[in-house]
């Protein structure tokens, strides 16, 4: 055990045993020291100390007096633990009357949804070669990874990019750092589908103006994209439900319009593009204006939320910003992880498990629909939305969605909050199918309590 946590005050001759009592027990308290942990033997502790071994006696048998620890004979001083307080506070109480019993956010994924052996397996085998351990990873993202994500990004959503473009990063948001100091201050993003909140919340960090617009089911309509004055717009094709192959195409080429005709900017967020399982699958927006889209991709639903890796493709007027400043930024994924995805796309397990999520998401998001459709009173409509892994209910109920969501919270039940009256978003990533109708059947009850 590290002991210098335990400094005390040589010259308060007459309190130093105490004062390092006092010092073992609130990191305990703290759960620095955690139960288990050996302390240093009276004789090292006095050496590092510079305290007499009475004094460190003294604290350790005051220790063991109040059970904290224990001497064990020919072994040394053990730390037990605190007897924890069993008077629960308000605010305990309000926790524990709020636990969740069923989750429809979307903050986990149900483990039959997880490839967790196959996973397990990669990392091993990337820990196994040693030489690639003991140096630090390239700054833009392992070679091998950017190589194997240029031909996966093509077969699976149509993005044409060379390894060079691509850049890795542990999550979104700290590729959107890195974007937000190649595109300058002085412009406005347009968000369609009631925005972001999370990408808004860093270009606002960087004096980056964000605003809503108007739209439908293809996303922002085009007359007000043009009068909005935006100079970026941020798609996101995730928050799209049924989708008509023809009318999207059609919008998108006046996307493609919009961005050429006055050097503007589109950032595509392809969040779970490949998870589309009923709807014809669409190639990414990338594909249509290659050299005025920043494609980002991510692999937190295919693989695990843990595993923090997203990539985003420049063009190529982006991307010598980024090499003329590149020694400026630091990797902020994981070498082991960069190297362990490597081997997981090109073993062709990423591709195989792709398919096993479609069947997967299919089956849930129908037996979901089902359920409300047959339990819940209240219902009004159901809007599917595939790649999110989530649908939004419309109920008869009329109150605010987000006194919905906080009232549902107490009673044991997670769900998502909606601009719009009487309506909820519920995510079926993390639940699993067996809970579902126990689950809409937990709901309604509580609905009807509103």
């Amino acid at each position: 055990m590290l002991f210098d946590f335990a400094e005390i005050d040589l010259n308060d001759k007459g309190n130093l045993y105490n004062s390092l009592y006092q010092k073992i027990r609130s990191a305990v308290e703290m759960g620095a020291v955690k139960k288990g942990e050996k302390l240093p033997s009276v004789r090292e502790a006095a050496n590092i100390l510079g305290v007499s071994r009475t004094t460190v006696e003294n604290a350790y048998n005051r220790l063991c007096i109040e059970g904290i620890a224990e001497s064990m004979p020919q072994r040394g001083y053990y730390i037990v633990g605190i007897k924890e307080n069993k008077i629960k506070t308000e605010q305990n109480k309000i926790q524990d009357e709020s636990d969740c019993k069923y989750d429809f956010s979307s903050r986990k994924i149900d483990e039959t949804a997880a490839d967790i052996q196959t996973w397990k397996k990669m990392v091993r085998k990337v820990l196994w070669d040693s030489g690639e351990l003991t140096s630090y990873g390239d700054n833009q993202g392992e070679e091998g990874l950017r190589q194997a994500l240029a031909a996966y990004s093509y077969k699976a959503r149509g993005v044409k990019t060379s390894a060079d473009n691509i850049i890795i990063g542990a999550g979104i948001g700290p590729l959107l750092n890195i974007l937000c100091g190649l595109i300058g201050r002085n412009i406005t993003v347009g968000f369609e589908n009631f925005g972001f909140s999370k990408a808004q919340a860093v270009f606002s960090d960087y004096g980056i103006n964000s605003i809503s617009l108007p739209s439908d089911k293809n996303g922002a309509q085009i007359r007000p994209l043009y009068e909005s004055g935006a100079d970026v717009l941020f798609l996101m094709p995730s928050a799209l439900s049924k989708i008509s192959v023809t009318a999207l195409s059609k919008r998108r080429n006046e996307f493609v319009k919009w961005a050429q005709s006055g050097e503007k900017l589109i950032i595509e967020d392809d969040y779970n593009g490949e998870l589309r399982y009923t709807a014809r699958s669409v190639p990414a927006f990338q594909t249509k204006a290659a050299e005025n889209t920043v494609y980002i991709g991510s692999f937190s639903k295919l693989l695990l939320p843990s595993v923090r890796i997203a990539y985003m493709v420049l063009p190529e007027k982006l991307l010598s910003r980024f090499k003329e400043r590149q020694s400026d930024f630091n990797q902020t994924c994981g070498k082991i992880e960069q190297l362990a995805l490597e081997e997981y796309i090109l073993s062709g397990a990423l591709e195989k498990h792709l398919r096993r999520l479609r069947r997967l998401y299919y089956n849930k998001s129908q037996v979901l629909i089902r359920c409300l459709e047959q339990e819940i009173s209240s219902f009004k409509k159901i809007t599917l939305y595939e790649s999110s892994l989530s649908l939004e209910l419309e109920t008869d109920i009329d109150i605010a969605s987000g006194k919905i969501v906080s009232s549902l919270q107490k009673s044991g039940i997670r769900v998502m909050e909606t601009p719009k009256k009487g309506t909820v978003r519920l995510s079926f990533a993390g639940i699993e199918q067996k809970d579902i109708e126990p689950a809409v059947k937990f709901l309604e009850k509580n609905l009807r309590n509103l």
